[in-house]
């Protein structure tokens, strides 16, 4: 539980991952060591190192299927196509991504299964294919509501109002996007409150307001930069300087 809800200090909950991982290998609990994996690859990702996140997630990945354990399978599969989306090779995202939800949906993780579906949307979405990333969004949305999973809401919001910004749909973009931020920062998850407050400076933008659309643009790189996250940093420079 601490390796999983540690956000504000990434090493910290990275030391809590490799300790569980640790203590599930002297006790050949191999649902643990999937789980220690898991929050490695996490921890290791939002810091900006993909290649050793990878790692950690093959290795989960392998556990659950020694373990028999197809929700940890499905999930480890969603995390690597996750580390694919990020690398920019969207063929093997897509390929993870619907490993995932086919595993996925032969358990009754819902909330899991909600997460590849949305992940999936958001590749769809990097790739242009607006109308395709809007059904997976609506989708998950619907399960995470169903499911009372305030994360999954807010991220679903979050994407939602992307994908009606680029629509030309921004009074709709805008409210979403600030309903999943409220809910972020209630959570302390601070990695998609960055992401979020660029594609507000991107609403502003288009509606022609170059100020507000930097002040979101640095709200963004100022919350970044105090939580180390590095490929936020990276997102929120180019928006800063391109502005």
């Amino acid at each position: 539980n601490l390796s999983f809800n540690e956000m504000r200090d990434l090493s910290l909950g990275l030391k809590y991952a490799e300790e569980l991982i640790s203590l599930s290998e002297k006790l050949g609990n191999d649902l643990y060591l999937y789980r220690g994996y898991l929050q490695k690859g996490n921890k290791i990702k939002y810091q900006g190192n993909f290649d050793l996140a990878l790692d950690a997630y093959f290795k989960s990945v392998e556990v659950a299927k020694k373990a028999d354990y197809k929700t940890g399978e499905g999930s480890a599969y969603m995390t690597i196509a996750d580390i694919y989306s990020s690398s920019n090779n969207p063929s093997n995202a897509m390929l993870y991504y619907h490993k995932a939800i086919s595993t996925l949906r032969e358990t009754e993780d819902s909330v899991a299964l909600a997460s590849a579906i949305m992940n999936a949307g958001d590749e769809h979405f990097k790739m242009k294919n607006y109308d395709s990333a809007l059904v997976y969004f609506r989708e998950s949305e619907l399960i995470f509501e169903k499911a009372d999973y305030p994360t999954g809401k807010a991220f679903s919001l979050g994407n939602l109002g992307m994908v009606y910004a680029n629509f030309g749909q921004s009074e709709l973009a805008e409210k979403n996007i600030n309903e999943a931020i409220l809910i972020l920062e209630d959570l302390e998850n601070f990695y998609p409150i960055c992401t979020y407050l660029i594609a507000m400076s991107d609403v502003y933008l288009g509606k022609g307001d170059d100020a507000e659309a930097l002040n979101y643009a640095m709200r963004s790189l100022k919350l970044a930069q105090v939580h180390g996250l590095k490929w936020q940093i990276s997102d929120a420079n180019l928006k800063v300087s391109l502005l």
